[in-house]
């Protein structure tokens, strides 16, 4: 710093009320004299902008820290403004919807900028994956030059490693599934290099379907660094026919006692466990010798060797202790044969011919329909006719999760083009009044409560036609905006998140 401008700066320091400019003096003295201003403050800083341009002038260039930032392309097809201006809408109203969207504007190769990214993540960060890969070039190097790296980058990666990770496991089932043995030597593989997380679900894998082939790695995995992991090995062992299930079923009836003829009792007696069941973790309330016994027989064998029902034993594990129950598995009851998509149809129709459908039995006609036919290609008095029964289920019942199940199903899966009349209100009618009402009630205070509770009903139902028109309308928005756009299909290979 010259002199000069140190002189100036002392000025500013102390301020101009209590201290002169300077008087221009030097080789600038006459350029300084003629700088504008009409304030000794604008004075100062006109004078200190000249002494500081002169100060550098003809001083040599510095070496840059770092290369100058690569260009970066403009996008080449970003999302058309009105798909862009309709997605703030579509996330707040369902996610799923978005999602499919976000999945529409991938395939047509379109791409949203930083700006867009970060609006729609903010509102909600479960769409980090999607979002990432729309995501342009630039968006892209915004996003990961920071350090650490944006949120939403990080979110996308751990997501995709998930996605990969499931994808992973469906291809194992379907080769264990095809070739047993195979299989098995492919998880044998796949097992050493994972944390335990990933190293639980490979056994939850085995677990549904064990074979004979799963021995190997089972008794190797018997010494895995995971006290859990090892746990659930040693019992999986004993899920196969052998010595270990053959003394385990021995001592079964020494563990769980079974009396009576008509009406089962249970009791639990000391046993040895075997050691190829390892010892039960000190200070766990959840492992003990029962629990691994229990664990360690498949549960068709053990109801059958104490010849008891699934409830009587549930019932007594949970007395005993609320963690014994979780080591058996409840048997499945049988799945039942979907329905064709003609009796779906004719269900549906049966039900809607009914003064009064209960909201579960039509949730399970309408998912039952959805699954074997797309519900928008149903006529549109049928689809009116359902929207009109669920809104009559709030009006009914109020604000059950089988109704809003029922509601978001329908906003989903009706046509955009569906209109929804609004729910008739009911007329108020006071229910029969209870023969005997609690102290602190009045007949006053219960008329009042039945009357509230009707209202809310119908509150209930009106904010669903409301949300369910609003749905439509937007999908219907959203399908007439992508059909201007131009309809060429392209192969859009799906980009990595690293």
């Amino acid at each position: 710093m010259t002199r000069d401008l140190r002189d100036l700066a002392v000025v500013a320091t102390r301020g101009t009320s209590r201290a002169d400019l300077p008087a221009p003096a030097g080789t600038l003295a006459l350029a300084l004299s003629s700088v504008p201003g009409e304030t000794p403050e604008a004075l100062l800083l006109g004078r200190a902008a000249l002494l500081g341009l002169h100060a550098r002038a003809g001083a040599p260039l510095q070496d840059a820290a770092g290369p100058p930032p690569t260009p970066l392309p403009a996008p080449e097809r970003p999302v058309p403004p009105a798909l862009s201006a309709l997605l703030p809408a579509l996330v707040r109203t369902d996610p799923v919807l978005t999602t499919q969207a976000l999945g529409a504007l991938t395939a047509r190769g379109w791409t949203l900028n930083a700006a867009q990214m970060l609006a729609l993540y903010g509102q909600d960060a479960d769409l980090a994956r999607p979002l990432w890969a729309l995501a342009d070039v630039r968006a892209r190097a915004i996003l990961t030059s920071q350090a650490p790296a944006h949120s939403l980058y990080r979110e996308a990666q751990k997501a995709e490693e998930e996605a990969r990770w499931a994808a992973q496991l469906a291809a194992l089932a379907e080769l264990r599934g095809r070739d047993p043995a195979q299989g098995a030597r492919a998880l044998q593989d796949l097992w050493a290099g994972q944390p335990a997380d990933q190293r639980k679900e490979l056994l939850d894998l085995v677990r549904r379907d064990l074979r004979a082939e799963d021995r190997p790695l089972l008794e190797a995995a018997t010494r895995d660094r995971s006290p859990e992991v090892q746990k659930s090995v040693r019992q999986l062992l004993g899920h196969l026919s052998g010595p270990l299930q053959d003394e385990l079923l021995a001592l079964l009836p020494q563990a769980v006692k079974v009396s009576g003829l008509l009406k089962k009792k249970i009791s639990f007696g000391a046993f040895d466990l075997p050691a190829a069941l390892g010892k039960p973790r000190a200070g766990q309330d959840d492992d003990s010798d029962l629990h691994r016994l229990l664990g360690a027989l498949p549960t068709p064998l053990i109801l059958n060797t104490l010849k008891i029902g699934w409830d009587v034993l549930h019932k007594a594990l949970r007395n005993q202790h609320w963690s014994l129950a979780y080591e058996l598995q409840e048997p499945q009851a049988p799945v039942p044969t979907p329905p064709t998509p003609e009796a779906a149809r004719a269900r549906l129709r049966d039900l809607m011919g009914q003064p009064k459908v209960a909201s579960e039995q039509l949730l399970d006609a309408v998912q039952a329909l959805e699954s074997s036919l797309e519900l928008s290609l149903e006529p549109a008095d049928v689809q009116t006719a359902l929207a009109t029964r669920t809104l009559e289920l709030f009006q009914w019942e109020g604000q059950s999760w089988q109704a809003e199940e029922l509601a978001l199903v329908l906003r989903r899966s009706l046509s955009p083009d569906l209109t929804v009349p609004a729910p008739t209100p009911l007329p108020f009618g006071l229910p029969p009044r209870p023969k005997k009402l609690p102290s602190w009630q009045t007949p006053a205070d219960w008329e009042e409560e039945q009357r509230r509770d009707h209202a809310y009903r119908e509150d209930r139902a009106l904010h669903t036609w409301r949300d369910l028109t609003h749905t439509l309308q937007l999908r219907r928005e959203w399908r007439g905006a992508l059909s201007t756009q131009p309809s060429e299909e392209r192969t859009i290979q799906p980009r990595s998140t690293s």
